[in-house]
């Protein structure tokens, strides 16, 4: 049997880690959030977060919270969070 793991929506994610929808829909267009899943429903895909999903997004703001381009943010938070460079 599977296990089904917990996924949130846009708004709780801005909710959870203070950062805008419009800016975490940013960084997933731009390919700094790889891992988010997109499900469908009618005719609009929805993105759904899981828990290292939300953990990457408080580092990569943190990041560029002391100064960090996104790029930049976005690969040292990938990297902190055992995952490779982007």
């Amino acid at each position: 049997m599977k296990e089904k793991i917990e996924t949130f929506s846009i708004s709780q994610v801005s909710q959870m880690t203070g950062v805008t929808k419009n800016r975490i829909r940013e960084w997933h267009d731009k390919g700094f959030l790889p891992d988010v899943q997109s499900i469908s429903v009618g005719s609009r895909l929805h993105r759904r977060f899981s828990e290292e999903d939300v953990t990457l997004i408080k580092m990569i703001n943190e990041y560029q919270n002391q100064g960090y381009t996104l790029a930049t943010a976005a690969n040292k938070a990938k990297q902190e969070n055992g995952g490779g460079a982007l």
